[in-house]
């Protein structure tokens, strides 16, 4: 589990990136998500509910791997509300082509078909809890968490269903620290978050050596229901759905 964690955090970090909202004189983390290569451009996948606050007028802004910059999201996004709560925010091409961004965007083909590990599969994801974001003189900190956990039953809720939703287990008071010394943080930030099979199980049973570039995106994490120990994300194949129609739909919005 060690070498897994820490191969898997070293492999997620060009991917992932905070989300903050920015004020004149601060900033605070509000989300966090993955950059992903569609058709010639680059977006941020995160949640709906992320996005929205664009809506309110509220300026988002994002980070690249590499990168001190604060960069202001600018630009149409697309969104589909719950049960799937996913959404694409558009990036500056010509900042993401600048030599020093080291970020990397996710490929279709990264992407499971749908949500289907093998029983007991380890699945990790990156992201940024609000607890790990600060601002001293002028200068935003961000701190990511990459986190490995199991698949656990989806607690009764009227919001989440078994047809669109998986649940992470997820229980900061039991966690194992493996790189650090941080403890795992409280959920508030890590809606956005890209989650990854790593199909290390599935590897072990075909009795293949493992590589975190067998991993695959699983999911998208989005909520957690108050009073249990778990994350709750939208499945892949929905995610793909929405994929599938998102170029038609920004088209119609610029």
């Amino acid at each position: 589990m060690p070498g897994l964690v820490r191969a898997m955090t070293e492999y997620l970090r060009p991917y992932r990136t905070p989300i903050y909202k920015h004020y004149d004189t601060y900033g605070e983390g509000w989300g966090s998500g993955s950059y992903l290569h569609l058709g010639d451009k680059v977006f941020i996948l995160t949640n709906e509910h992320v996005a929205a606050a664009r809506e309110q007028g509220d300026v988002l802004t994002n980070q690249f791997d590499g990168q001190k910059d604060i960069r202001r999201i600018i630009g149409n996004h697309t969104a589909y509300p719950v049960p799937l709560d996913l959404a694409l925010l558009p990036v500056d091409m010509e900042a993401w082509s600048d030599p020093t961004n080291t970020s990397k965007a996710i490929e279709i083909e990264q992407i499971s078909f749908a949500y289907d590990p093998v029983a007991g599969e380890l699945l990790t994801f990156a992201g940024f809890a609000g607890q790990s974001i600060t601002f001293h003189f002028n200068t935003l900190f961000a701190q990511s968490t990459c986190y490995t956990g199991r698949e656990i039953e989806l607690p009764p809720d009227e919001r989440l269903s078994s047809r669109f939703h998986f649940g992470i287990d997820y229980r900061p008071d039991l966690a194992t620290t493996v790189l650090g010394d941080n403890s795992l943080p409280l959920p508030p930030g890590l809606s956005g978050s890209t989650v990854w099979n790593t199909n290390f199980v599935a590897a072990r049973m075909a009795e293949r050596e493992w590589t975190p570039e067998l991993a695959k995106v699983t999911g998208v994490v989005w909520g957690w229901p108050s009073g249990h120990a778990c994350l709750v994300a939208t499945r892949a194949e929905y995610l793909r759905s929405f994929l599938l129609g998102a170029p038609t739909r920004l088209e119609r919005s610029e």
